[in-house]
């Protein structure tokens, strides 16, 4: 296909101008692509998504996650769930991560852990740092588990 050329040459080429007028069209096309197939759109993004961020949740794409979480939501934010790790001391685990995690524990478990923070906290440190897990547990995890 001439297209594939085409894109191959500017990237090969390097100019810096050519590739962000590349980037552009990208964006373009995957946005027609957003109108008329959603699947296929989301598809693309998370392709993007992890040749941008590899498997590492970030602040942005927690966010949208955890917007989406039911039967809440969002029941702490990104500033209290940081404040709850250096509280705790749990240095070892990216924010993102943490947030995501409890938040999600707080939407499925909170008639089992009621209002005890503390039992959140540890969950989510458990859930995370699961020795037996693949790296990019996480994001793998909200990518595959919800609907």
């Amino acid at each position: 296909m001439k297209i594939e050329r085409y894109i191959r040459k500017i990237v090969s080429d390097g100019d810096q101008r050519e590739m962000e007028e590349l980037s552009d069209i990208l964006v373009d096309v995957i946005g027609v692509v957003k109108r008329y197939d959603e699947d296929c759109y989301n598809e693309y993004k998370m392709k993007l998504y992890k040749m941008a961020y590899g498997n590492q949740l970030t602040e942005d794409m927690a966010e949208d996650i955890v917007k989406k979480m039911k039967p809440v939501g969002e029941r702490w934010s990104i500033d209290e769930t940081e404040q709850m790790q250096r509280d705790y001391g749990i240095n070892d685990i990216k924010p993102a991560d943490f947030y995501s995690v409890i938040n999600m524990a707080f939407n499925d478990f909170r008639n089992v852990f009621g209002d005890n923070l503390e039992t959140y906290i540890r969950y989510t440190e458990a859930f995370i740092n699961d020795e037996d897990a693949k790296q990019g547990k996480v994001l793998n995890y909200f990518l595959t588990i919800p609907k």
